[in-house]
């Protein structure tokens, strides 16, 4: 599944049970961030994580939407984004 329909997807889904505004300023929100991410690759928290595979995963808030995390590695010409989700928050006992 690539990554454009998956931003769409979310995108969609907002649209129907909150706004087509909201839908529409997701993807521009999304897309502004991964622009500056892709400029600017370590302005993302890390994570400590065992495997060593990941030890330079970060991620990095969608501006406007703060639940929504971008997380991806930085790369030297940008960054790879693997994921684009929603955080739980630490009530929701997932932590």
């Amino acid at each position: 599944m690539s990554g454009r329909y998956v931003l769409s997807s979310q995108a969609y889904y907002l649209a129907m049970e909150a706004s087509p505004d909201v839908g529409h300023r997701f993807l521009v929100a999304t897309h502004e961030t991964l622009a500056l991410l892709a400029t600017q690759p370590e302005m993302g928290w890390r994570f400590r994580l065992k495997r060593p595979a990941l030890a330079e995963l970060r991620a990095f808030r969608v501006k406007g939407f703060e639940r929504i995390l971008v997380l991806y590695l930085p790369r030297a010409d940008g960054v790879d984004v693997l994921r684009v989700v929603a955080r739980l928050s630490e009530s929701s006992g997932a932590l």
